[in-house]
């Protein structure tokens, strides 16, 4: 009986380790599978456009079911903001980094701010302009109820806030329409048409963005 016993725990243990096994291999294969299907969209977006590509196509390109891309990306939405989280979180930490240094004034923590989203708009431009339609559907004015709008709002009204407590901006100024204005020229239709029409540079551009940025008074 002792014996027995014993076998039976280590078939047991043995059955135990297989099934880990073949659940660590199928995390590894799922993935492994997300990510070729993330590469495979966002080489597909950038050459042709979000609007253009069609969910077969990004299966065919990514040699995957259409099963597997579906259960793991419904549609184009899921998928730009899966392609979109990562810069997003970086640009929230290089954020949380700019507010949190000591001894710089609100006012040039704003125009460095600037300078991040610029960056951000720049390396993602094709994702954000060609799925802007996809991201916020037909209702353009969408895009200023957005989370991410929400979030660039609230971060530049704090920073133009904390200018006002230490006396660096007129405490009269209307903060709400500000904090819009300056956020306007970094619309992504403007930011488009200023790069691929007009031909400026992300240089150029967050050079310009500083210059919007109140002075001390």
């Amino acid at each position: 009986m002792i014996y027995i016993g014993k076998r039976e725990r280590s078939n047991w243990s043995l059955d135990h380790l297989g099934r880990e096994v073949q659940e660590g291999s199928e995390r590894r294969d799922a993935a492994r599978n997300r990510e070729t299907i993330l590469v495979t969209a966002r080489a597909l977006f950038d050459r042709r456009g979000v609007t253009s590509v069609t969910m077969e196509e990004i299966a065919r390109e990514a040699g995957v079911g259409k099963g597997t891309l579906y259960r793991r990306f419904p549609n184009k939405v899921d998928l730009c903001q899966a392609l979109l989280d990562e810069p997003t979180r970086r640009l929230q930490s290089e954020t949380l980094r700019i507010l949190s240094a000591i001894g710089v004034a609100p006012l040039e923590k704003l125009g460095l701010f600037f300078e991040r989203l610029v960056c951000f708009t720049e390396q993602n431009l094709d994702l954000l302009y060609g799925g802007h339609e996809v991201l916020v559907g037909g209702d353009r004015l969408a895009q200023f109820s957005h989370p991410a709008h929400d979030w660039q709002r609230s971060t530049v009204l704090g920073l133009l806030r904390s200018a006002v407590r230490d006396g660096d901006l007129d405490a009269g100024t209307d903060l709400r329409y500000l904090s819009e204005a300056l956020l306007a020229p970094l619309n992504v239709d403007l930011y488009y048409h200023q790069r691929r029409v007009e031909g400026l540079s992300p240089g150029r551009i967050s050079a310009g963005m500083k210059t919007l940025v109140p002075k001390k008074r």
